[in-house]
């Protein structure tokens, strides 16, 4: 009985080493055909993987050297070379700069050319609203919203709904918009 046990034994051992030769030979096989679309492929990863990391050190880079020009220009207002650096590092962040540089002077005529620039979309629409200046949906929203409840405080709440009705119904200012006309701004 011993030896017909060893005999299985050595049988299924042969059987497992055949089945594990074959598979390498199927590998083996697959990686012939299919070898220059696997080096394609690993080679690809490898300089995206590279791009990547790159563009985020120049991303960085350029983050800090538009701190260090801004961290420049808070010290020294007067720095025209710290200007220079940060409108052409970061060009929001120099708007930001200059937007409170205007407001602080009461500056309208530098207020409209910061509204010409190519910044952030929201940034401009700020420079925008501080100009009378019609300005994008968020800010006209909320203006609308700060409007009426001039309004209601004034007691002219027909007007008041009027103003509210210009907040569209999927901004989030509905929920201040429902309550206001709700309570008709009055918080009792």
């Amino acid at each position: 009985m011993a030896i017909k046990d060893d005999i299985d034994s050595i049988k299924e051992e042969l059987n497992t080493q055949e089945q594990f030769l074959e598979n390498i030979i199927k590998s083996e096989r697959f990686f012939k055909k299919y070898k220059k679309i696997i080096i394609g492929a690993v080679v690809l990863g490898v300089i995206g993987a590279a791009g990547y990391y790159i563009n985020g050190a120049l991303k960085e880079k350029e983050f800090k050297a538009a701190n260090a020009a801004y961290a420049k220009l808070i010290l020294n207002p007067k720095d025209e070379q710290a200007k220079a650096e940060l409108k052409q590092k970061d060009a929001s962040l120099y708007a930001l700069y200059e937007f409170k540089r205007a407001v602080d002077n009461n500056d309208t005529n530098a207020l409209k050319s910061l509204s010409n620039e190519q910044i952030d979309p929201l940034l401009k629409d700020i420079v925008k609203s501080q100009i009378n200046e019609p300005s994008g949906q968020i800010l006209s929203s909320y203006k609308a919203v700060i409007r009426g409840y001039e309004l209601m405080k004034e007691n002219k709440i027909d007007e008041a709904k009027n103003e509210f009705k210009k907040v569209p119904l999927n901004s989030q200012l509905q929920s201040i918009v429902k309550n206001l006309e709700h309570y008709q701004g009055n918080a009792k």
